[in-house]
């Protein structure tokens, strides 16, 4: 009777236990879905109800000084493709055949794309013309998701396109001005999330919920488009003239320290840069800033700057020069190995003489010399607003491989490498009254409401005093017009300024390559413009005078003469 009992009440509980087994693996994986895992179902649930995509407003603009469109973004389409609606074969090639006529692509390669993808929504185009979007979306192509974009359109083609830079496929930027400035650019994006059905096309009348995107200024340049093109085409007839590899130009106002024109060579060209390709690669970086150079014999320009401020010399100081200056036994000899006698300050800085500069810099001392190649800027980044700035090396006596010999070289533009940038911003200060004033590419900004905003001057030293710096503008205008033919000297302005020739160093000593550069301003008495032009390796081995000497003059005349800058020469040859 207790046995048969027993099996009645395991009958019972038997399947009660299971049940509640049961129900507890029920209620557990309840538990999990709906609150432990609710927000990865949730959003599982979310993505095949709904899409969502950034959005940008059109990117700002970028003008140069003038208002002249460099850069700008036009509409188009991003085509994406619900790849479920593609799962019937004959929709997916019908489909597929359109979009091949409106964007080149492969009608194929677009199934294929859509098929193996994995994704709900697939991206099969970007930045299609907007006309030709719009035409395939009238269409109801299946499956056809377009979402609009903007593509950037450069309206003066490759000019001060090392300047401008790139933009990469989200519309951020990558490169020069497009980089720096992105944030401000771009704007703030914008967000937009919509139902959609199981085609994967939006819902009439679904929900929708938009955060609306901010548009950024458009950024006004310091540069004059004007003489961009000159800048260029002058680089370029002077590197193909003298056979060199690479080069740069940099005209600045020293007044204020805008860069008027940059331009480098070889440069990127918008229409068939290749990421994929080293060599492409390396024109991203703008070599005015970032590549650094022994620059010869224009740093007797600083050093000269240095002691008349110091007053340890006038112009009118004399030595006199044997060929050859000892530096604790070292013998440092004139670049043309030349012997010039008893020769004033005037005289060192135009006839170039090496040991004239070496006087110049032992009357400062080591320690003075230093200071005031710091105060000029030399060693550390100028500021400009471009990414990628190298500081430059200088060798200075805290280095523990320096000797006393190394500053000796410095004074005359060896064992110190520097950026042109850095040339360029040192020599306004020589010549500007003796301010040293941040470079910058940007002149102003435009909001969309129209409100303009400028960028001011920055002004960040002061290495010489006003009358140093009246008195250097005249010892460098007796360079340039020495009483004799100078090749850098203008026809129709006076003009200031100084020639670099200096050989490449190569694993602690020198190689026959050379670097030629000349570097001056002009009008002598109120200058406007600071020029430095810069060829690598020359192959005809010219001098930085004969190289880049008639470059400077040639654009002296062009540029001074389009700022309506009245001709001085014949003023000064009456005084």
């Amino acid at each position: 009777m207790a046995h048969q009992q027993a099996r009645r009440t395991s009958r019972v509980w038997l399947p009660a236990i299971a049940f509640a087994v049961f129900a507890a693996v029920v209620l557990a994986r309840l538990v999990q879905v709906q609150i432990l895992e609710h927000d990865r179902y949730a959003e599982e649930a979310r993505s095949e109800l709904f899409a969502s995509d950034t959005v940008f407003e059109r990117r700002g603009a970028i003008l140069d000084r003038n208002g002249f469109l460099l850069a700008m973004s036009t509409d188009t389409w991003d085509l994406y493709v619900a790849s479920r609606l593609w799962n019937d074969p004959d929709v997916a090639r019908e489909a597929s055949e359109a979009i091949s006529k409106a964007t080149g692509h492969d009608a194929t390669y677009l199934r294929t794309v859509v098929r193996e993808s994995g994704l709900v929504d697939v991206l099969v185009a970007r930045d299609v013309p907007y006309d030709a979007g719009k035409a395939l979306l009238d269409a109801n192509v299946p499956g056809l998701i377009g979402l609009p974009n903007t593509v950037r359109v450069h309206p003066a083609g490759n000019v001060a396109s090392s300047v401008i830079g790139i933009i990469g496929a989200e519309n951020t930027g990558l490169t020069g001005i497009e980089a720096w400035y992105d944030v401000l650019l771009l704007g703030t994006p914008g967000r937009v999330i919509f139902e959609r059905d199981t085609t994967g096309s939006p819902i009439p009348y679904g929900e929708t919920f938009t955060t609306e995107a901010e548009p950024g200024p458009d950024i006004v340049l310091t540069i004059d488009r004007r003489m961009q093109v000159s800048a260029e085409r002058l680089l370029q007839q002077a590197i193909e003239k003298h056979e060199a590899t690479r080069g740069s130009i940099i005209i600045m106002d020293p007044r204020n320290g805008e860069i008027l024109a940059l331009a480098t060579h070889p440069r990127l060209d918008f229409s068939s840069l290749d990421l994929s390709d080293p060599e492409h690669v390396k024109l991203l970086r703008n070599s005015a800033v970032s590549d650094v150079y022994e620059p010869g014999s224009v740093m007797k320009v600083i050093t000269a700057a240095a002691a008349i401020d110091a007053e340890l010399i006038t112009p009118e100081t004399t030595y006199e020069d044997t060929g050859i200056a000892y530096v604790y036994g070292t013998p440092i000899f004139n670049w043309n190995n030349g012997v010039y006698g008893e020769q004033t300050m005037t005289g060192v800085l135009q006839q170039s003489i090496n040991t004239g500069a070496v006087f110049m810099m032992e009357k400062l001392g080591v320690r003075l010399f230093h200071e005031y190649l710091e105060a000029f800027g030399f060693g550390k980044t100028t500021g400009i607003d471009l990414s990628g700035e190298a500081a430059g090396i200088v060798r200075r006596p805290t280095d523990r491989d320096w000797s006393p010999v190394d500053a000796a070289a410095q004074s005359f533009g060896q064992a110190i490498s520097v950026t042109p940038i850095q040339v360029v911003t040192a020599l306004a200060a020589a010549i500007n009254g003796g301010q040293l004033i941040e470079p910058r590419l940007v002149k102003a900004m435009i909001a969309r409401d129209g409100t303009r905003y400028e960028v001011p001057a920055n002004v960040i030293g002061q290495p010489i005093s006003a009358e140093t710096s009246a008195t250097v503008r005249e010892l460098l205008a007796s360079v340039v017009d020495p009483g004799w033919y100078h090749p850098a000297k203008p026809r129709l302005y006076t003009a200031g300024g100084k020639s670099g020739t200096a050989n490449v160093p190569i694993d602690a000593s020198y190689d026959d390559t050379q670097i030629v550069s000349f570097a001056g301003f002009a009008p002598v008495d109120e200058p406007r413009v600071l020029i430095l032009i810069k060829l690598d390796e020359n192959a005809d081995l010219a001098t930085g005078t004969e190289a880049a000497g008639p470059v400077f003059a040639t654009l002296v005349d062009e540029v001074l003469g389009y700022l309506g800058v009245v001709p001085d020469v014949e003023q000064v040859a009456a005084r």
